[in-house]
């Protein structure tokens, strides 16, 4: 009897995570990956709250204003919206497809920067995008470019990287 009554309080969330309109799942993903990343210390970046920046209003980027205020390692999760050229305090830099003009300027200030670049859009891992999600049989897969990963000084954990379709190293 109990068990019952535990499958029907679970079955809507169940199904309300299988229907989750794509931008929410991929923000919601993103966001938890954030779990496994370590940061260096940086002045120009608070250390009370995690920032996660965006270029533009996309349908992610929306999804990833909803989680603002979640707290992420001890840490309050700060989403804002910056230009390309204000980047500067961002622990996290999502980039749209809206965004594929600024990419490669993007990419070029980031060496050695702390500040994790992700996007969800085919071919962003080959021009320097971090982690890359994407829809791959009707499921949101990601890869990462941990070169790039490591060139901004960033630490992913091997959790993460066994997740990962692709990982170039």
């Amino acid at each position: 009897m109990f068990f019952a009554l535990v499958l029907l309080l679970l079955a809507p969330l169940a199904l309300a995570q299988r229907q989750a309109p794509e931008p929410e799942l991929k923000a919601a993903i993103l966001v938890n990956m954030l779990l496994f990343v370590d940061w260096p210390t940086h002045e120009a970046q608070a250390s009370d709250r995690l920032t996660l920046c965006y270029l533009d209003d996309g349908p992610v980027s929306i999804a990833l204003g909803q989680l603002d205020g979640k707290s992420i390692k001890g840490k309050s999760l700060h989403v804002v919206r910056v230009d390309a050229a204000t980047i500067g305090g961002c622990h996290v830099l999502y980039v749209s497809p809206f965004g594929a003009a600024n990419l490669p300027r993007i990419v070029s200030n980031l060496h050695a920067s702390g500040i994790l670049l992700v996007g969800d859009t085919p071919g962003y891992q080959q021009r320097g995008v971090m982690i890359n999600l994407e829809i791959d049989g009707g499921r949101v897969v990601f890869d990462i470019d941990l070169r790039s990963v490591r060139q901004a000084d960033l630490a992913l954990s091997s959790k993460v990287l066994r997740l990962a379709r692709h990982v170039l190293e």
